[in-house]
């Protein structure tokens, strides 16, 4: 339920309502991709009553923000407020067309064709920074492209991995983030892991 609790723009809007100051691009970015996390969700997740909840929670949450805000009554936190007004219009729209979808269950059919059941599970070594390590690779050395040969976009990249090996990402950008916050000696570990483990593969078959 707190999965956009965890988001970036979460915790941008925390920072501002405790009197921080914060960066208006990198806020309009991380809404941006809280409402593209928020539409994913809606469209992959089948049990209504787990988006009934999260979406509800998560209104509450904003509304707390909202209302700190409110107190404050500082003209500078304007822009701020209306950005908090506009999430909540978004949640209650979401949780209208939720409900709807509740009420009418014939009219929205489980997605039979995406049921892909996948039997691959990380490693209990493996952390979920060393996978973002790798995405990473992927996307920025543009390396995976869509059917029609573009690239990819970060979070359709990322939800093959989640999906194909069953986990997921509390938020992706934040992760991301944590990639390339690493020391340089760190940066690549997981990547120079598998090198190594290819060279040795290769050498026990006798090709080095």
């Amino acid at each position: 339920m707190k999965r956009f609790l965890e988001t970036k723009l979460f915790n941008l809007l925390s920072c501002s309502a405790n009197g921080k100051e914060i960066d208006r691009i990198e806020l309009s970015i991380a809404y941006d991709d809280f409402v593209r996390q928020l539409f994913l969700f809606c469209q992959e997740e089948q049990n209504i009553i787990l988006l009934c909840f999260t979406i509800n929670y998560t209104a509450a949450e904003i509304k707390e923000l909202s209302m700190r805000l409110e107190i404050k009554n500082d003209n500078s936190l304007l822009e701020i407020r209306l950005l908090l007004a506009k999430l909540l219009n978004i949640l209650d729209s979401t949780f209208r067309v939720v409900q709807f979808r509740l009420d009418n269950p014939d009219s929205f059919p489980l997605n039979t064709e995406d049921s892909f059941e996948s039997d691959v599970y990380l490693a209990n070594d493996v952390d979920m920074i060393d996978i973002m390590e790798l995405i990473c690779g992927l996307f920025y050395s543009h390396a995976v492209r869509n059917k029609v040969g573009n690239p990819v976009n970060f979070s359709e990249l990322t939800r093959v991995f989640e999906k194909g090996m069953n986990f997921k990402f509390a938020d992706i950008y934040k992760k991301r983030d944590d990639v390339f916050k690493r020391k340089a000696t760190k940066l690549t570990e997981f990547l120079n892991e598998l090198i190594v483990a290819i060279k040795i593969e290769s050498k026990n078959r006798g090709y080095l």
